[in-house]
């Protein structure tokens, strides 16, 4: 049975659903690069566009770069990978451990884990001027205790 020129059918190609017209051909999306040439992406089945040129979804695109810009950046990540609590020194360094770990692995961007550790060297001194504040103060106590 012939189909009329310009229908539009799904066809199955190495596993993936691709929309074809009448001939067979997989249709491209009508719209522009900035460069000016013609969008090499397949056309949605709804669509004379891509996603990204698809007047319709316009809005609905500009959400999905927004939240992937959110998702993406190195405090998102840090957030997710880190526990909302305090870490111990025992738990930061263990920390340290499997940001490295995954930085040379290539699992984590070397930003964070430049990050995490410019903020691991900063609980460090607090840590230390914290201990050094109670072991003072101690000391001044023992002071105070053995003059009365």
């Amino acid at each position: 049975m012939a189909t009329p020129a310009g229908d539009v059918r799904a066809i199955f190609v190495y596993g993936e659903d691709i929309m074809a017209d009448a001939s067979g051909m997989q249709r491209k999306c009508s719209g522009t690069t900035k460069a000016g040439l013609p969008c090499k992406a397949q056309a949605l089945p709804d669509s004379a566009f891509c996603i990204a040129h698809d007047p319709a979804r316009a809005t609905e695109l500009a959400e999905w770069r927004r939240r992937g810009g959110f998702a993406k950046s190195n405090r998102s990540r840090a957030k997710k990978a880190l526990p909302a609590d305090p870490l111990s020194n025992e738990q930061l360094h263990a920390w340290l451990g499997v940001v490295f770990r995954g930085v040379i692995a290539g699992r984590i961007e070397p930003g964070v884990g430049t990050a995490s550790s410019t903020i691991a060297r900063t609980m460090l001194e607090l840590f230390r001027a914290i201990d050094l504040e109670v072991r003072i103060a101690e000391l001044e106590r023992r002071i105070a205790d053995a003059g009365s």
